[in-house]
């Protein structure tokens, strides 16, 4: 076998030190860039995209995240065959066109898994029926309770895309939560820190449609000190900074069920919080990567959750973002004591604490 990994930072590294199957070393004719930065990379040759397209090869691996829209486009564009492309860690081409087709281990597939994709998951059965993955996708077993369930967001036509099914776990999880925060008439506003596009925040909105949700963001990516730091400790490469700029307030407040009940906050936090001193909250989301602005929110946050009240902190067992769970350790040993804390087994290692 002949291949190029496509992407030269650290999700190519870590790819390469992990096991590859039948994949050698002498398989691997070189890397690319889309546009160069460097001559070599662990050994090989780096090439960009036009370079390649009169060599032999059977596959490209993509070994980048977020770019799945641009490297479509551009092998499209050259030319280059779009079916040798495999997607080592995306679920689905940004432009939506097809999932990805798996080639190494986990693939996710739900072939044995006996999940009743096409009764239990009907929309997205009907889109990977239409873009025909070779294969379908482990999207998360269902408890029984999801069965009966006719209030459960999750189940509702409006949550049934790809971006909910995928990470089934996290918003199932959130649900039972929410649930809890309900039941026992927990006090408190709603709060996300690191909105992005407003997928997670879309359904905070829906399950609490009479309560305060404020949005605390940038709406322009991370700040950019805090980038520079993250990426000279290795926890994310150059390119992680543009991955959250396609964002805007007006494209968040449009997919929200109550945007009546939203108070968008825009810049850097904690900055963003002035005025906010006497808030407390129920539920609150933390989803902002990096150690800093983690260590921020929880002090912010933690000490305004009325008992009884949930916190998410997204990415606390994530394979790189380690800053995350630092942070947790470095509040704790601020406070003088071990917070209640409960990791999930979703796609970004959810870390739910309980006050």
């Amino acid at each position: 076998m002949r291949v190029y990994i496509w992407g030269t930072g650290h999700m190519a590294a870590d790819y390469l030190r992990q096991e590859r199957g039948d994949l050698r070393e002498e398989d691997i004719i070189g890397f690319i860039e889309s546009e160069k930065t460097k001559d070599s990379f662990c050994g090989k040759k780096v090439y960009e995209p036009d370079e390649i397209i009169k060599t032999e090869y059977d596959y490209i691996f993509v070994c980048v995240n977020h770019y799945g829209r641009e490297i479509y486009d551009t092998c499209k564009a050259l030319r280059i065959n779009t079916d040798k492309l495999i997607l080592m860690d995306n679920w689905e081409w940004a432009d939506g066109s097809r999932m990805n087709k798996p080639f190494t281990e986990p693939c996710r597939k739900i072939m044995e898994c006996g999940v009743d994709v096409e009764t239990q998951f009907p929309r997205l059965n009907a889109y990977i029926k239409e873009n025909d993955t070779q294969g379908k996708y482990i999207v998360g077993k269902r408890n029984c309770l999801d069965v009966t369930d006719r209030n459960s967001l999750i189940q509702n036509d409006r949550f049934q895309g790809v971006e909910y099914q995928t990470d089934y776990f996290r918003y199932r999880t959130f649900e039972f939560v929410a649930n809890e925060i309900l039941k026992r008439n927990v006090k408190g506003s709603l709060a996300e820190l690191g909105v992005f596009r407003g997928t997670f925040s879309k359904f905070i909105n829906a399950k609490f449609p009479d309560r305060r949700l404020y949005l605390f963001d940038t709406f322009e990516s991370f700040d950019k000190e805090e980038f520079r730091k993250e990426t000279e400790a290795g926890r994310c490469s150059d390119g992680f900074f543009d991955s959250f700029v396609e964002t805007s307030i007006e494209d968040v407040l449009a997919i929200m069920e109550h945007p009546e009940q939203c108070v968008v906050r825009k810049g850097l936090f904690p900055g963003t919080a002035e005025g906010l001193e006497s808030e407390t909250y129920a539920f609150v989301s933390m989803d902002v990567d990096f150690e800093r602005s983690t260590l921020e929110g929880l002090r912010y946050f933690y000490p305004r959750l009325n008992r009884g009240g949930a916190m998410f902190i997204h990415d606390y067992n994530h394979l790189q973002l380690k800053g995350v769970e630092n942070a947790v350790v470095s509040y704790q040993n601020e406070i003088g004591e071990t917070i209640c804390k409960v990791p999930i087994a979703d796609w970004g290692g959810t870390l739910v604490v309980v006050k």
